[in-house]
């Protein structure tokens, strides 16, 4: 199978070509505000996503998505406004352009791991990305971490679409290059699917490894996405609500390992909902306001917090 770039290259490619035979075709006839629509070729992605967020709009109406997960007696948060859904909906028009048009296809291998022969008691960082993405996707964080002087491995899942627990063979390495180099257990962040490769790798971990190790989660459907009835891959299948494979990864998770995982979640999420599918019972999980899907991986707040734990190394984290 093409890799992720490659596919993502020959799209972008194809609809710059469309986009330009139709500006062309229709500026030489002097119809300039036809010509114009020609930009819109270069967006397929803007009525898929409205379809999205119409979706995630019609669920979040659940208290229970709006609910401070993990927080017994928690308020409910206000329903977003139309003017919120809408903003989120830019944000998300803006970003995608951005990852899918430039960083995954052609940036992938823009910021190499980082680490470096003074990596000894710093603690590093994984980065996972999400289902159909690459590496790219965490270009800025990247440009941050290595600025910060932090070790880090970013993975490229593969195949990208295969079985998640398959998939999540990569972390294997790239935890033991971390924990070499650092001499300390990564702390490992996911976004969307990528919080469930991480808890598919520690799944297969012993207890003594797994509740070493702690995982954030960003915008990850851990009780699956109804959006992945659309899906037809043994990754999209996987994610469906109520799936074999999040109900044996529920399973076995002790509540000493779920006290490891801190979820970040959204009401306005576009790809992942209901929203209160990407928390946990037991995990400690902290919503973002109106942030869409891609943009929960901007979020400052949540970048801040891996800092922080990155620079407070916790107790029975080194290894003996």
């Amino acid at each position: 199978m093409m890799s992720v770039a490659r596919i993502q290259q020959t799209t972008g490619l194809v609809l710059i070509g469309l986009a330009l035979a139709w500006f062309a075709a229709w500026a030489a006839q002097g119809q300039w505000v036809i010509a114009a629509l020609a930009l819109l070729a270069g967006l397929p992605h803007g009525p898929a996503l409205a379809f999205e967020m119409l979706w995630a709009a019609h669920l979040a109406r659940d208290e229970a998505a709006r609910r401070a997960m993990g927080s017994e007696g928690a308020p409910p948060e206000s329903y977003p406004g139309k003017r919120v859904w809408l903003r989120a909906a830019c944000h998300e028009a803006a970003l995608a352009v951005r990852v899918f048009g430039w960083q995954q296809p052609w940036a992938h291998g823009a910021q190499p791991d980082h680490l470096p022969a003074n990596s000894q008691g710093r603690r590093g960082v994984l980065l996972v990305h999400g289902f159909f993405c690459n590496r790219g996707f965490w270009n800025p964080w990247m440009a941050r971490l290595r600025e910060a002087g932090i070790p880090f491995v970013a993975v490229t899942l593969d195949p990208p679409v295969a079985d998640i627990a398959l998939q999540a063979r990569a972390l294997a390495r790239a935890r033991l290059q971390l924990l070499e180099a650092t001499g300390f257990e990564p702390l490992m962040v996911g976004h969307s699917m990528g919080g469930l490769v991480i808890r598919s790798h520690l799944a297969e971990q012993s207890d003594e490894l797994a509740v070493r190790c702690e995982a954030i989660t960003i915008g990850s459907p851990h009780h699956g996405t109804v959006l992945a009835r659309l899906g037809l891959s043994t990754a999209a299948l996987q994610m469906r609500p109520g799936s074999d494979f999040l109900r044996d990864l529920t399973r076995r998770e002790s509540a000493e390992r779920l006290r490891r995982l801190t979820c970040y979640w959204s009401v306005c999420d576009n790809i992942v909902f209901p929203a209160r599918h990407a928390t946990l019972a037991g995990a400690r999980n902290i919503a973002v306001p109106n942030r869409p899907h891609v943009g929960l991986a901007d979020a400052p707040e949540i970048f801040e917090e891996v800092l922080g734990r990155l620079s407070s190394l916790q107790a029975g984290q080194k290894r003996s």
